[in-house]
């Protein structure tokens, strides 16, 4: 996720779709953007160049369906951005109008605000006339996922209290092209949850770690990241390892690099071959942090003869000889690093 920063408003927090987005990915993150909004400090890092071809592409399918409504003929208003209330205001009298469609409108209410892609209307009575409208949202996305339903759920929440009326669907304009409609009903409790979830942690923060997810990639902080994990000889510098793996690791008593390197014993409830390739690999010092996002592992820098060399050299002494490793007919299962296939 590109890195954006965390505002206030009038004194309190103001919490932005994006924000919950995050959140449900990474409470470091949120953390960190915290951090930085009531202490000041040190900003995240700039967007790389994938990230800046990221948004570059998704701000150009933004415009291509803006543009594409404006070839329909039909009306559209675009809210010029500048502070939240009054664009917020200007939202609102566009709305009150009637017009087809509005780009970029301003919703605010409470601890709640952003800038919502499209608000279209629709033939449903609501407290501004015998229309009402919805939410819709870019993205580049071939499909949507639960969190990605988030955007569109908070803005309808917001929306409803512009018009006095709930809207009932919400629209994502896919990068396919297609578009993608949601029962705002399906999504309600879980946004609503994930909503207070947040709320909570901003009122009152808990203790949080940096963990890899598939944000990392994307985001600001991961330089910040990657120096706790080496200051602390963390296990998720291990390479090819698991965030499942990590924390089993960790149950166990083994919680740095060197600890799993020096392990002399095996740990409850993991396959004794993924063991061996773990203590192999940080024996080695292979290093390369994991760059991951899944609970599955990404795949090993280690070229498949280069990893069983390792294997040979460094198993631990109490590893049972007959297990050598990928090719010796030992399945790993959902545990066997997908780098040794």
């Amino acid at each position: 996720m590109i890195w954006c920063m965390m505002r206030e408003l009038g004194g309190r927090v103001l919490l932005s779709a994006s924000d919950l987005m995050r959140f449900s990915g990474c409470h470091q993150a949120t953390a960190y953007d915290l951090q930085l909004l009531r202490d000041g400090g040190e900003l995240p890092a700039g967007d790389d160049a994938e990230a800046r071809i990221l948004q570059a592409k998704g701000l150009a399918h933004e415009k291509a369906y803006l543009a594409k409504l404006k070839e329909s003929g039909r009306p559209v208003v675009e809210i010029r951005r500048g502070s939240m209330q009054d664009c917020a205001h200007a939202t609102r009298a566009a709305l009150a109008d009637g017009i087809d469609y509005v780009f970029q409108g301003a919703l605010h209410a409470g601890l709640w605000g952003g800038w919502a892609d499209f608000l279209e209307r629709v033939d449903r009575p609501s407290a501004l006339g015998t229309f009402s409208y919805e939410v819709a949202d870019t993205k580049l996305k071939r499909e949507i996922t639960p969190k990605h339903v988030l955007q569109p759920v908070v803005y309808s929440d917001l929306l409803a209290r512009v018009q006095g009326r709930a809207p009932e669907f919400a629209h994502i304009e896919l990068g396919t092209g297609k578009r993608a409609t949601i029962r705002l009903a399906d999504y309600a409790a879980y946004a609503r949850r994930a909503q207070r979830r947040l709320e909570g942690f901003v009122a009152d923060p808990w203790p949080t770690r940096p963990i890899p997810c598939s944000d990392c990639g994307l985001c600001g902080w991961a330089d910040r990241c990657q120096e706790t994990w080496d200051r602390q000889d963390s296990l998720f510098n291990v390479a090819n390892i698991a965030r499942g793996q990590v924390m089993k690791l960790e149950d166990a008593g083994v919680r740095t690099m060197a600890e799993l390197a020096s392990l002399d014993h095996r740990i409850r409830g993991m396959a004794e071959a993924l063991l061996h390739n773990l203590v192999a690999l940080a024996r080695v010092g292979t290093g390369g942090a994991y760059v991951g996002g899944h609970e599955q592992a990404v795949t090993c820098p280690l070229p498949h003869d280069e990893l069983a060399r390792v294997q040979r050299v460094a198993a631990p002494a109490w590893f049972p000889a007959g297990l050598a490793g990928p090719g010796d007919g030992v399945a790993g299962g959902s545990e066997w690093p997908s780098g040794a296939k």
